[in-house]
């Protein structure tokens, strides 16, 4: 670790100049939670080298690097964090002390030792609290049987784990979580204006609009969330219908019913209460996800704030106040009216916001009653933030990398199962003969064809060699391959295209840098996800094929 004394310590004015863009993206608690992670990477190659450049720069709190490798050609070639002048040192101290200078405010120190030894826990006491005790850990470029001991003590820690490999042309992030939860998960949502059951509040503001009285330029201002439910209110008087489980046939005539109101054609907040028709008359329905969540049976005993918080929401969804809704976020989009309507409307869904937020309240502290727990237990920050998202809630459980069960569906829909085969396939072919696919085998020049004295070789033969070599392994890893998805995971007609094969084997595994360097922003922007508890990870493998321009980010 760095010395104390060359950390440094910003005020919260330089943070919020220095951190402007990303504030504006995870605000202050997301940029503590980054502040306060320590990130440990197994490995130091250009993969990791690019993606802990972009956690040093937004302000990650600490970070280690566990690697014995030395500095070598190709990482001078390839690694912008490495120079020809370090060669043959700790590729790991050069690193961590390169990006150091990045970011004065991140601590940073190098472990030169094998990530395998570390993993296996050689030296119990220092590995488990190594990785333990970190937020995250991220294995670069590490063969599968290192990944697979990170992903079983990374499990069994409940620490998240990310594993990324960079093959040429090709990379893979890979993302193990044995639970996820975000509250701010930043999801789109349909506006919640509950409009055709309007709360008392809001049905006392929209009867109290006198249209009739109102001139041309008056109803020209008048905010469409009152437009549409007078029009959904005078056609359901007329059509003696209810206002619930409406057709789109019915939707289309309230839509009608809004534009025979308006006082000329061109009137834009009319325009803009028929278009919201189709979507605001709907019956109000909790999110997909949020009902799974409710009905997750990690509620029926909470053990963290997050599942206090959703078995509070649970009673108040159930409760005579709420009827099946969720509490209001306070939040209405942007229409066309006046200001003073405009306010008066937003001023309404806000009350509404803090009304439902001390009626969840309550049932929380009625929940935290019986698990035993302090009323101030979950803090009214968190309250407020979990009732303002509440339509956006998300929980994450992938599969342990250790247990590897892909997502077949989700692979194989996005055309990217293949590349996840080969990737696999390639870990096989490196544990039974000691080298990845296309790479020629270390001092054995009988594999490539060559001679044996490197005397008599001719650049031709060498090169030669070489493509009988990448093409042998290339139809061996197609082979491997095909036989993985079709005897292990039950694929039937196992489609592997010889110049996807090829791809991976030309690569040798060999690192490029600005292909790692994209890895790396993914491997990051992943990170920075998992540490914060704000936006969605995937789940759990992205694939990143940059010779045919496909990327594909499997979700649940």
């Amino acid at each position: 670790m760095l010395p104390d004394d060359t950390k440094r310590m910003r005020s919260d004015a330089d943070k919020a100049r220095l951190y402007d863009r990303q504030l504006r993206l995870w605000q202050k608690d997301g940029q503590a939670a980054l502040e306060g992670a320590r990130v440990v990477v197994l490995g130091s190659s250009t993969l990791a080298s690019e993606s802990l450049k972009n956690l040093v720069l937004p302000g990650i709190g600490e970070f280690v690097v566990v690697d014995d490798a030395v500095v070598g050609a190709q990482d001078v070639a390839t690694n912008f964090f490495v120079q020809a002048a370090d060669a043959g040192q700790p590729r790991a101290e050069r690193i961590v002390e390169n990006l150091c200078e990045l970011n004065p405010d991140v601590a940073g120190r190098a472990v030169v030792r094998a990530p395998a030894a570390v993993v296996a826990a050689e030296d119990p006491d220092a590995d488990a609290a190594l990785l333990a005790g970190a937020s995250l850990v991220i294995a670069c470029a590490q063969p599968a049987a290192v990944v697979q001991a990170a992903s079983r003590r990374c499990w069994a820690a409940g620490v998240p784990l990310l594993a990324a490999t960079s093959a040429g042309l090709l990379a893979e992030v890979r993302a193990a979580v044995r639970e996820h939860t975000v509250v701010e998960s930043h999801a789109a949502a349909r506006p919640d204006l509950r409009l055709t059951a309007p709360f008392p509040a809001l049905r006392e503001y929209v009867d109290s609009v006198d249209l009739g009285a109102l001139d041309s330029p008056a109803l020209a201002h008048v905010p469409f969330v009152v437009l549409l439910i007078k029009a959904l209110d005078a056609w359901a008087a007329a059509a003696a219908a209810e206002k619930r489980a409406l057709t789109y046939a019915q939707k289309k005539e309230v839509a009608a019913a809004v534009r025979a109101m308006a006082p000329g054609p061109d009137e834009e907040n009319f325009a803009e209460a028929a278009a919201a028709a189709t979507t605001g008359c709907a019956d109000y329905e909790i999110p997909g996800d949020v009902a799974r969540i409710l009905a997750d049976p990690a509620a029926d005993q909470p053990a963290t704030p997050f599942w206090l918080l959703v078995a509070a929401l649970r009673r108040y969804v159930a409760s005579d106040y709420a009827a099946g809704t969720l509490p209001h976020s306070g939040s209405i989009p942007d229409m066309k009216a006046d200001t003073h309507s405009y306010v008066t409307l937003q001023r309404i869904y806000k009350q509404k916001a803090e009304q439902d937020r001390a009626e969840l309240a309550a049932h929380l502290r009625a929940v935290m009653h019986d698990a035993g727990l302090p009323a101030d237990h979950v803090s009214a920050a968190a309250i407020d933030v979990f009732c303002k998202n509440a339509a956006r809630l998300r929980v994450l459980r992938t599969a342990p990398l250790h247990a590897d069960r892909p997502a077949l569906d989700a692979l194989a829909a996005d055309g990217a199962l293949a590349h996840y085969a080969l990737f696999r396939a390639a870990e096989r072919f490196h544990a039974a003969h000691g080298r990845y696919p296309g790479a020629p085998p270390a001092g054995a020049a009988a594999e490539t064809g060559t001679e044996t004295e490197a005397e008599t070789e001719t650049e031709a033969e060498t090169v030669a060699g070489l493509d009988a070599l990448v093409e042998r392994d290339a139809r061996a890893l197609a082979d491997a391959a095909r036989a993985l998805m079709a005897d292990e995971w039950g694929v039937e007609s196992p489609e592997v295209p010889d110049a996807l094969a090829a791809e991976f084997a030309r690569s040798g595994f060999l690192e490029l840098h600005n292909i790692s360097a994209v890895a790396g922003g993914i491997v990051a922007q992943e990170a920075i996800k998992l540490i914060t508890h704000q936006y969605v990870p995937h789940d759990n493998t992205c694939i990143i094929d940059t010779a045919n321009s496909k990327l594909v980010a499997t979700r649940a």
